[in-house]
């Protein structure tokens, strides 16, 4: 892989060309650009794990993995990737789930994880508190095997 630096605005264009089954820039640009899908990689993009990873709660989301929330009528998107969560609407990125929702919701003080969703293989919709609370996504909380 190679790293190119784009502009915030280049950025947020190449989001917004985004379609169903692009989880990486990398992707999207291989789509429209006509070129064959890339070979999976054998080791996690981004971060220490890949993804997104909360030191806090010792709770890991998986590279790719999108949550979003509705607030005053409007359904706000974010993106696991490199350790940060990428907002594709906007461009921008954070490192916590806090700063994410601030970014929404600039006044407020709410729990994030009684706010921001994910749906599941099934289509239902989920808390993200819910993998908070799930071994196989909380590091701290897996017993030694």
């Amino acid at each position: 892989m190679k790293t190119i630096i784009v502009s915030s605005d280049v950025f947020a264009a190449i989001w917004k060309a985004h379609r169903e089954g692009d989880e990486t820039e990398d992707a999207i640009l291989r789509r429209v650009f006509k070129l064959p899908p890339a070979p999976s990689p054998a080791t996690p993009i981004g971060g220490r794990m890949g993804g997104f990873y909360d030191e806090r709660s010792g709770t890991h989301f998986a590279e790719g993995m999108r949550i979003f929330r509705v607030y005053k009528g409007r359904k706000h998107e974010a993106i696991a990737e490199r350790d940060r969560w990428f907002v594709p609407s906007t461009g921008k990125s954070y490192h916590s789930l806090n700063k994410l929702s601030q970014s929404v919701n600039p006044s407020g003080t709410e729990n994030a994880w009684l706010t921001w969703k994910y749906t599941d293989e099934d289509g239902k919709d989920h808390f993200i508190d819910e993998k908070r609370r799930d071994p196989a996504h909380n590091i701290l909380s897996r017993r030694p095997e």
